[in-house]
């Protein structure tokens, strides 16, 4: 799982970095371009669903993403110039059309993690690309990790404990631990030169800063990685479109949103900014301010001299976007292929997954970036050391080809892109998470997995000195996951119950009841996940009876441990939602406090049999009367919407106990692997928190 070649400084500098991106999550992940913290409600509103192409307003359409969006829904076969189609034609058309888009396709203010994202390729390319290609020793990786965290002191950690209420705040002494002195001391540093020059910009003096060398690239850096996303939001045209609740949150921040271009005074402001920051001394001209001033800042010049160039700030070729990542150094001429276990090869994961995802929304109140970043941030508190680079860089762009689509996010994300970009070896791996059009393709990918003797490790599976002959297909149900997709599989399904759990009031209207989410867990992700955690179970035994007949194992104890860990978290995962989902089971039938504990105890308590279970204490806890009370009461739709009846919306659904019982044997099974593999006692992974406060946070975001 780790790489033998890796040095110490090496994987020292990989956990920060993966740290940094978990940190960035747990903080920022809720602030967005210009306005930073948005409400809840806001964030409610960009929750991935479906839109019907006709609700859309004819502003929005009549943007460079919503012509792309017309022309992709109503000409799928023609790849038409969207700036010469005649709208009023394409909206004539939408009249009982009936077609509708998911609404990752629709533009948004980009994430503010995004800047940091971008901000780190940009010093890692001046590290190595700088003082004319022979790199820069000034720029180290403490450097970076402490300019893309900088802004995290005094937010709040969304991860550090279930109610919000209990979350600790950033402080020096936690990113101490998190990183070390040296990376507390660059922090102080870094927010000491920032104010520095934004005093002396307000006192036009910035000529007369004298920063240390590495300061000053920073500080460019900063600036520029703002502006990138400020332009994204003008191209977009995003500010004149927000609806009008979000226009007043905008309007609370200082920002007002009237106007044919609202973005241009703030465009104006960061597009100065940034000029000067480029300009001061020790600025790294290649390897910084030369990509920069020759993409972005021309684009932006040209689109504050004329604000109908700002059109070609976006879109696939724009150069607030495309020009500006792909000439960077580190993208340029880092051959990522070729380095698939490096930490610039992490770097440029995170850069494809924010170009790409951008827009993409959960169905919570994270974003698509943000998932994939913590999937790799928890493999690293899992496996510590012993996790290879190459598993982190497959965690980060493993939804990057499906969720980056044309009918998903209006891109042309593609296998074969990943492929070229940063080889075949990564590609498979990333090819063996992408879902295939088949629903059952990684049920049977998973059932393959438990019929091999033995994991099988990346190397193994894929061929890593042939970059090229590689045969790439989403999700091949004949070949078994091999451990990576293991790791990341089961990791992104606990990610996934994680997001359920902290933010159950974000859900579309069906994700908010017992129905779909116990089937999603028992029949979806639970049929898949059992087979690989079996796997595991597997392994783990096979090795511990090597070890006492003294044979050559193929993972070191080490690594075995950490697997050990991985099961363990998956299993908490499991039960933690499973919790949450029966406090919704409670809800929909109007349970008291005592009666939603009695239903909690006796679904974990393996002593009552599963047919005692069926027909007594679900009859007498799970009344038919309640149930309809709460039905009248509009606290549920409907009984297709409750996991006691089948889903048929458009007819009377039939009373039926399968998937819950199903669901409670799943976890008395979960129980029973943890009593075999002695899990119990294990040191506490990821978010081991008590039960009882996944109902509380429950209880808590019902009441909001």
């Amino acid at each position: 799982m780790i790489d033998a070649s890796l040095d110490k400084t090496c994987s020292r500098d990989i956990r920060n970095l993966l740290r940094a991106y978990n940190l960035l999550v747990a903080t920022r992940d809720n602030q967005r371009a210009l306005v930073g913290v948005v409400s809840r409600r806001w964030l409610r509103s960009e929750s991935e669903s479906w839109v019907d192409l006709a609700d859309i307003p004819v502003d929005v359409l009549n943007t460079v993403r919503g012509r792309q969006i017309l022309s992709d829904a109503l000409m799928p076969d023609l790849d038409a110039n969207t700036e010469t189609l005649d709208l009023n034609s394409l909206l004539t058309q939408l009249k009982g059309c009936g077609k509708s888009i998911n609404s990752n396709c629709l533009a948004k203010l980009e994430p503010a993690i995004a800047a940091e994202l971008l901000l780190g390729i940009m010093l890692l390319g001046v590290q190595k690309y700088g003082n004319r290609r022979r790199g820069s020793v000034r720029i180290d990786n403490d450097l970076i990790i402490a300019a893309m965290i900088r802004d995290t002191l005094g937010c709040t950690d969304r991860y550090s404990a279930v109610l919000p209420g209990h979350c600790r705040t950033v402080d020096l002494d936690s990113i101490d631990a998190l990183f070390g002195g040296k990376v507390v001391e660059h922090v102080q540093s870094i927010r000491a030169a920032q104010d520095e020059f934004l005093v002396a910009f307000n006192s036009d003096r910035c000529h007369q800063l004298n920063l240390s060398r590495a300061n000053a690239n920073v500080v460019a850096a900063i600036h520029a990685s703002q502006l990138r996303l400020v332009a994204r939001a003008a191209g977009d045209e995003v500010l004149a479109n927000l609806s009008q609740d979000k226009k007043r949150e905008m309007y609370k921040a200082g920002i007002d949103c009237s106007g044919a271009f609202p973005e241009r005074p703030w465009l104006a402001l960061y597009y100065h900014r940034t000029r000067l920051a480029l300009k001061l001394n020790g600025v790294d001209y290649g390897a910084l301010a030369e990509p920069i001033e020759q993409t972005l800042m021309t684009a932006v010049s040209d689109t504050l001299e004329d604000s109908d160039k700002r059109r070609r700030l976006v879109g696939k070729r724009g150069k607030a976007v495309h020009d500006v990542h792909n000439n960077l150094p580190l993208v340029e001429s880092f051959n990522a292929g070729e380095n698939y276990n490096s930490l610039a090869t992490i770097h440029i994961a995170a850069l494809e997954t924010m170009q790409y995802l951008e827009k993409g929304r959960r169905k919570s109140a994270g974003t698509m970036v943000g998932h994939s970043l913590r999937i790799a941030a928890v493999a690293e508190k899992i496996f510590a050391d012993t996790l290879e680079p190459s598993v982190a860089t497959t965690a980060i762009l493993h939804d990057v080809v499906e969720d980056g689509s044309r009918p998903i996010a209006g891109y042309d994300q593609s296998l074969n892109h990943i492929k070229n970009r940063f080889g075949g070896p990564l590609a498979a791996m990333v090819s063996e998470l992408t879902d295939a059009e088949s629903s059952i393709a990684a049920l049977e990918k998973a059932q393959a997995t438990l019929r091999c003797e033995s994991l099988i490790l990346p190397q193994q599976q894929y061929n890593f000195d042939r970059f090229t002959e590689m045969t790439l297909q989403p999700t091949a149900t004949h070949e078994p996951y091999t451990l990576c997709g293991i790791i990341t599989k089961l990791i992104d399904t606990a990610i996934s119950e994680e997001e359920g759990i902290y933010d159950p009031d974000m859900m579309p209207q069906w994700w908010r009841h017992s129905g779909i989410r116990i089937y999603w867990s028992c029949h979806i992700r639970g049929r898949v996940v059992r087979p690989l955690l079996l796997t595991l179970e597997r392994e783990i035994v096979q090795h511990e009876r090597k070890r006492e007949s003294a044979k050559d194992t193929v993972l070191t104890d080490r690594q075995i441990a950490a697997l050990r860990r991985l099961v363990a978290y998956s299993i908490q995962s499991s039960d933690r939602y499973a919790v949450q989902n029966l406090a919704i089971v409670a809800e929909e039938y109007g349970l008291d406090t005592a009666q939603r504990k009695i239903l909690v105890d006796s679904f974990f308590d393996a002593k009552i049999e599963q047919n005692d279970f069926r027909d007594h204490y679900l009859p007498e806890l799970l009344d038919e009367s309640r149930l309809q009370e709460m039905i009248d009461q509009g606290v549920v739709p409907s009984r297709c919407y409750v996991t006691l009846y089948s889903k048929k919306s458009d007819q009377t659904p039939d009373f039926d106990t399968t998937t819950f019982i199903q669901y409670r044997a799943a976890a008395l099974q979960r129980q029973q692997l943890v009593g075999r593999l002695q899990l119990a006692n294990l040191p506490e992974t990821e978010n081991s928190f008590p039960l009882d406060e996944i109902i509380s946070l429950y209880d808590l975001r019902k009441a909001a």
